[in-house]
C-alpha cells in the first residue's frame, strides 16, 4: 500500500502524520507521497510503525519505479 492510499483510507492530514511519524512537516510527507524524496530508514522504520506495517519501506521502492 502506498503512503497516499494509507493517508487517504485513515483520513490523515499530511500534518498529523508529521507529527506522529516525527517528519519535519507536513511537506516533507507530501515530498514522500508525490515520490519526490525517499525517507530515510529510520523514517521508513516509524511509517511502517505507524501505519501498522501497511506502508512497509518496499512501497517507496515501488513507487519510485524501481
Amino acid at each position: 500500500m502506498t503512503l497516499e492510499q494509507y493517508l487517504n483510507r485513515e483520513s490523515l492530514s499530511l500534518g498529523e502524520f508529521a507529527r506522529r511519524v516525527g517528519a519535519k512537516n507536513a511537506r516533507t510527507v507530501q515530498r514522500y507521497v508525490k515520490g519526490l524524496r525517499r525517507p530515510s530508514m529510520p523514517m521508513m522504520d516509524a511509517i511502517s510503525r505507524e501505519t501498522g506495517g501497511a506502508v512497509q519501506a518496499s512501497d517507496f521502492l515501488v513507487a519510485a519505479g524501481e
